[in-house]
């Protein structure tokens, strides 16, 4: 996405810097100072969603479809009088999250057969006595099982859980009638018992997955100076990343990861400080879209690069004259002026030097170059090309042509921008989005470089179809 904008801001400011030197006397009185507006934090809001069907699948299969009493078919005596065994079976797990808690509900049937005895000095002394229900041919007692998790990331990109039954409701309770004992309690506690332990073993996978670890060449490329082709090097400055709540549906998770940086672009492809770790992870993320504000310092010699490339071999019509420009050459004057040198071929052949100073209608999103100027250089190129070259009516229509239109260049080049918001990042993580805007928020034409400050708007979401570890 970035190099697309660069498409545009950095013609933007070069087209309306086409200038030269006008041998007229300048002021000596110093320029005032011209520096670019504060550099607000970029945020971006994107939405995030995470399949986690492998997940669920896993955690399907953690879980025993089936739990048994400790020796079944054989009894436990819970004391000395009385022994029960029991067998439970579950449904499938159903999951719900509502801003980071989870909820898995099951449903289950399950089945109790019970003894009791006379004790004597903690012995039985009679015969057992035996009762049962959800035996055939009784159908089996139903029982809902509900557990719940509070889930959530760790400043270290770890994510943690602690899941725990909340409830057990027995809508068909066990009473064997033969001894008239109510032994549904029994049963549900020695259930719940053994979900717990499921859950244990869920927040003990959730928790050993390092999201850290998948992050890390990520955080690593962030820390550096990014290549932008031939536009230059973006630093990204992230200063903090915040995790909205968490929620899901649809086997998949969802949440807004809120990240605020402090990108700046420039031809220097020196790292002068290098960062390998992301910021810490911080929590209660709300927005939405993106607006990302960037600075950009380009030296003359790049952008001699940048427009000799762009205008290498372009064509023009003048007065019958065919030229085609073969090198641009642009350096700073003082007074925020620019020089602009062409060297062209054709039917005539010379080097065309204009100047002028660019300004900036934040409110029109234009730069013109009002005061451009011819800067003849020598006589010669008069006779070379024509005295009605130099005419007032073309330095009118040059001036005119200088005039850039922000917006309308934005638009032009939209599809461009867009399309590097819809792509695969890497293998399983996919990018969607689009932009609404592009402004320009300020211009300074130095003697040694170009500054200029844009902001791009839009939305932008993240699809993760597969998750580290699964």
């Amino acid at each position: 996405m970035f190099r697309q904008v660069l498409k545009i801001i950095v013609p933007v400011f070069l087209l309306a810097a086409c200038g030269g030197s006008r041998k007229t006397s300048l002021s000596v009185t110093p320029a005032p100072a011209r520096n670019l507006p504060a550099l607000p934090a970029s945020t971006l809001y994107i939405p995030v969603k995470v399949a986690i069907k492998p997940f669920l699948e896993m955690a399907e299969k953690m879980a025993p479809r089936e739990i048994t009493s400790t020796g079944w078919p054989a009894y436990i005596n819970s004391s000395c009088d009385f022994r029960y065994k029991y067998r439970f079976v579950r449904s499938v797990f159903r999951f719900a999250c509502i801003n980071n808690q989870v909820q898995v509900t099951m449903n289950g049937e399950y089945q109790i057969a019970g003894s009791q005895s006379v004790c004597v000095l903690n012995q039985p002394v009679s015969p057992w006595v035996n009762g049962s229900c959800g035996f055939a041919p009784e159908s089996m007692r139903r029982v809902n099982i509900s557990l719940s998790s509070q889930l959530r990331f760790l400043p270290d990109y770890r994510l943690q859980t602690s899941t725990a039954v909340s409830k057990v409701t027995a809508i068909d309770k066990c009473l064997v009638t033969v001894f008239n004992n109510d032994v549904t309690a029994q049963v549900t506690d020695s259930i719940a018992a053994s979900v717990n332990a499921y859950g244990k073993n869920i927040d003990a996978v959730v928790n050993s997955m390092r999201f850290d670890n998948y992050l890390q060449p990520l955080a690593e490329k962030a820390g550096r100076k990014i290549p932008l082709s031939t536009y230059g090097y973006m630093k990204l400055n992230a200063s903090n990343i915040n995790l909205g709540p968490i929620n899901f549906s649809s086997d998949t998770l969802r949440f807004t990861a809120a990240v605020s940086c402090y990108p700046e672009i420039s031809s220097d492809s020196i790292n002068r400080s290098v960062t390998n770790s992301l910021p810490p992870l911080g929590a209660a993320a709300s927005g939405n879209g993106f607006t990302i504000t960037t600075n950009a310092i380009y030296d003359y010699t790049t952008i001699d690069t940048l427009l000799t490339r762009t205008l290498h071999n372009r064509e023009f019509d003048i007065k019958g004259e065919k030229i085609k420009i073969s090198k641009v050459q642009v350096r700073g004057l003082d007074h925020y002026r620019v020089e602009f040198k062409l060297v062209f071929t054709g039917t005539k052949r010379g080097t065309l030097i204009l100047s002028g100073t660019p300004e900036l209608d934040l409110q029109q999103q234009t730069i013109s170059v009002p005061d451009l100027e011819f800067d003849l250089n020598s006589s010669s190129l008069v006779l070379q090309i024509g005295k009605t070259f130099f005419s007032q009516r073309i330095l009118d229509n040059l001036r005119s042509q200088a005039k850039v239109d922000v917006r309308d260049l934005y638009y032009k080049n939209k599809a461009k921008i867009d399309a590097q918001l819809n792509r695969s990042v890497s293998t399983g993580i996919d990018l969607e989005g689009n932009t609404n805007q592009l402004r320009l928020n300020g211009l300074i034409i130095n003697k040694d470089n170009v500054q200029v400050q844009a902001s791009v708007a839009g939305n932008i979401s993240l699809l993760i179809s597969e998750v580290p570890g699964f």
